[in-house]
C-alpha cells in the first residue's frame, strides 16, 4: 500500500498566452461570427512556437486539471505571449474565471517573455487582415513599415510591461501573497510591497541599477514549501541598445543568476535549512533550466554547429554545483519547451531538474508532481488529442495558398498534437538547418538518404542499405529534433519500427572512434552521438524521485 500523499500539484510552463480574441487596436478577422486577433500563419509555421492555439491550449490543459480535482497550479513563466498590457488583461480573465469555478490557486514564476526590466519595452507583432497580407501592430510610434507589412498600426496595449508593473497587472498568481497559504515570504522579509523587494544590479562598467524581484516561498498545505524563484536577470548595459539600458534575460537565466543576483543563493540555503529543521518537503521552481536539458549534449552541438540559440541557454556545471550546496534538491523549470529529466551528484547532495514542456510546442505537456512522504512522483499529461478551431485551419488555408508557402503538412491534421508534429518537422527545414547549420553540411541534410548516411560510417554492405535509401536524411534529423525536445514522447511519436531502422545506423557510427575522421564523417558521428543521449536519457514523462538517494526510477 503506498503512504499517504499531499494534495497534488500541477505544472504548466511556457503557455504564451495570446489573447485570440483580444482587442490588439485592429479590425480583426471575421470567421463564422467571430473577431479573431489572429497571428498570420507564415509567422506561426517559421516560430520555434505557435501562436493562436494558445488559448485553447491553455485551457484544455486547465480543464483537465480541474477534472482531475487539482486545485494548485503553478505557472512556470512565459504564461504570456510577451507581456503586453492587452495580452495580460486577456490572461488575468482567463485565470479568474478557473479561480471562481474551480477554486484554483496559481502560483508563479516570471519568464523573459513576461517582463522587462524596470520600464519594460516596445513591442510589435503581425496580426492577419482581411486581405490575406499582415498589419504590424506595435506599442512604437516611432516604428517604420517592414516590407511585408501592409500597415502599421500603434497600439498602447501592445507594450511590454517592466517591474513591477508587470507582475501587479496578475495580483493573484502568488507574487504577492496567498490566499490561505499558512507561509508566505519573500528573500526580502513578508512584506509584499515592490518597494521593499528591490536590489542593485551592477553593469560591466560598474554602473548601478535598482529592480524588484518576484521570488517567493510559499506553503500552499502543510507540509509542502514551493520556493518560486524569480531567475531573470536584467543586467545594466554601459550603453543602451534597442532604446533601453538593460540586457535581454533570455540566455542569461542561472549564469547570470550566480553572477547578479546572489542574494538569492543566500535566501534559498536558509529555506533549505528551515525545511529541513521543520520535516517540509521543498520544491524549486523558476523559469530556467539549471542543469543541461539536453541529456549533456552541449559540447557535441558546439563543435558540430557552433554556438546555437540552445547552446547559449544550457547552464554551466557551476550552477548545478551551487544549488546543490544551498540544499535544492529538486527543481522545475521551462523557457526551452523540452520535456527532459537531468540530475546531478556531487559530495554535497544532489540535484534534478524537471524540464517541463511548452503547451504551444512539440509535445505539448503539463506535469503533474505529488509528494509521498520521502518519495516525488511526476505524471507527465499531454494534451495532444485536442481539436483544432477549424476558423483557424480555414483561414490558414487561404493565408498558405495566397503566400505560396509550403505547410510542411500541419494542415493536412486530424489533432493539436499532429499540428505540432508537423509544426516541429517543418521546423527543422525551414528554420534550424537555416538559421544553425553550417551551408555544406545543411546541404547534405537535405540531399542524402538514410542510406547515404550509413555508407559513410564505411561498415557493413550495400545490400544491408537497400532498405534505408527510401528514408531521407531529413527524415530522420526531423525524428532527431522530436526525440530531443520531447524525450519519451518524441521516441513514442516516432515510433517503433522507424527506430529500428535509424538503430542500423547509429549502431555503425558507434563503432567509429572519436576524432579518428574529419569533415563529414566526423559531422554524422557527433549528430548519432547526440541521438543516442538523447533516447537513452532519464525517465521523463511518468517517474519518482527518492529524496534520500537521488534515485530516479519509472513509474
Amino acid at each position: 500500500m503506498k503512504p499517504p500523499s499531499h494534495p497534488p500539484i500541477a505544472i504548466i510552463a511556457d503557455a504564451h498566452f495570446h489573447d485570440l480574441e483580444g482587442d490588439y487596436g485592429i479590425a480583426s478577422i471575421q470567421a463564422a461570427g467571430r473577431k479573431l486577433a489572429m497571428r498570420p500563419f507564415t509567422q506561426v509555421s517559421r516560430s520555434t512556437r505557435v501562436f493562436n492555439e494558445s488559448t485553447a491550449a491553455l485551457r484544455t490543459a486547465l480543464d483537465d486539471i480541474a477534472v482531475r480535482g487539482i486545485h494548485d497550479v503553478v505557472l512556470l513563466g512565459d504564461y504570456s505571449d510577451d507581456g503586453q498590457v492587452t495580452t495580460l488583461a486577456g490572461l488575468r480573465k482567463l485565470l479568474d474565471g478557473y479561480s471562481a469555478r474551480y477554486g484554483m490557486r496559481f502560483y508563479a514564476t516570471p519568464g523573459n517573455h513576461d517582463i522587462f526590466a524596470d520600464h519594460g519595452r516596445h513591442r510589435a507583432k503581425g496580426f492577419a487582415n482581411a486581405s490575406g497580407g499582415h498589419d504590424l501592430v506595435t506599442s512604437d510610434p516611432e516604428r517604420g513599415r517592414g516590407e511585408d507589412d501592409d500597415s502599421v498600426i500603434v497600439w498602447s496595449g501592445m507594450r511590454c510591461m517592466g517591474y513591477p508593473e508587470g507582475l501587479l497587472a496578475l495580483p493573484d498568481i502568488g507574487f504577492f501573497g496567498v490566499p490561505g497559504a499558512t507561509l508566505w515570504e519573500t528573500p526580502f522579509g513578508i512584506d509584499s510591497d515592490p518597494a521593499a523587494r528591490r536590489y542593485r544590479v551592477r553593469s560591466v562598467g560598474g554602473a548601478t541599477r535598482e529592480l524588484m524581484d518576484g521570488s517567493y516561498l510559499v506553503e500552499p498545505f502543510e507540509g509542502v514549501w514551493m520556493l518560486m524563484i524569480d531567475a531573470n536577470v536584467f543586467a545594466p548595459l554601459d550603453e543602451p541598445r534597442d532604446g533601453h539600458g538593460f540586457a535581454d534575460s533570455t540566455d542569461a537565466g542561472w549564469n547570470g543568476m550566480l553572477h547578479h543576483k546572489a542574494f538569492i543563493l543566500d535566501w534559498m540555503k536558509d529555506v533549505s535549512r528551515r525545511a529541513r529543521e521543520q520535516g517540509r518537503t521543498l520544491l524549486a521552481f523558476s523559469h530556467y533550466p539549471a542543469l543541461d536539458p539536453l541529456d549533456g549534449t552541449r559540447d557535441d552541438e558546439l563543435v558540430l554547429l557552433g554556438e546555437t540559440g540552445m547552446v547559449r541557454r544550457v547552464p554551466d556545471a557551476e550552477v548545478g554545483d551551487t544549488l546543490i550546496d544551498t540544499g535544492i534538491q529538486v527543481h522545475f523549470s521551462g523557457h526551452v519547451h523540452v520535456n527532459d529529466t537531468a540530475s546531478r551528484q556531487t559530495a554535497s547532495g544532489f540535484l534534478v531538474n524537471i524540464s517541463v514542456p511548452s503547451l504551444v510546442a512539440f509535445p505539448a505537456a503539463y506535469k503533474i508532481v505529488t509528494v509521498r512522504n520521502r518519495l516525488v512522483e511526476i505524471e507527465s499529461v499531454g494534451i495532444g488529442r485536442m481539436s483544432l478551431d477549424t476558423d483557424l485551419m480555414a483561414e490558414y488555408r487561404r493565408q498558405a495558398m495566397r503566400a505560396g508557402v509550403e505547410t510542411g503538412g500541419m494542415l493536412e491534421v486530424e489533432n493539436y498534437g499532429e499540428f505540432l508534429h508537423a509544426h516541429l518537422g517543418h521546423l527543422v527545414s525551414r528554420r534550424h538547418l537555416k538559421r544553425e547549420w553550417p551551408e555544406a553540411l545543411a546541404k547534405s541534410m537535405r540531399t542524402m538518404s538514410l542510406g547515404d548516411l550509413a555508407r559513410y560510417a564505411g561498415a557493413g554492405s550495400d545490400a544491408a542499405l537497400e532498405n534505408l535509401d527510401g528514408i531521407t536524411a531529413l527524415d530522420f534529423l526531423r525524428d532527431c529534433y522530436r526525440v530531443r525536445m520531447g524525450s519519451a514522447f518524441g521516441v513514442e511519436a516516432v515510433g517503433p519500427v522507424r527506430l529500428a531502422v535509424y538503430e542500423q545506423v547509429a549502431n555503425r557510427y558507434r563503432s567509429l572512434a572519436e576524432g579518428m575522421r574529419s569533415g563529414p564523417v566526423e559531422s554524422f558521428r557527433l549528430l548519432f552521438k547526440m541521438y543516442d543521449r538523447y533516447l537513452s536519457g532519464l525517465p521523463s514523462r511518468d517517474f519518482v524521485i527518492d529524496l534520500e538517494t537521488g534515485a530516479i526510477t519509472e513509474r
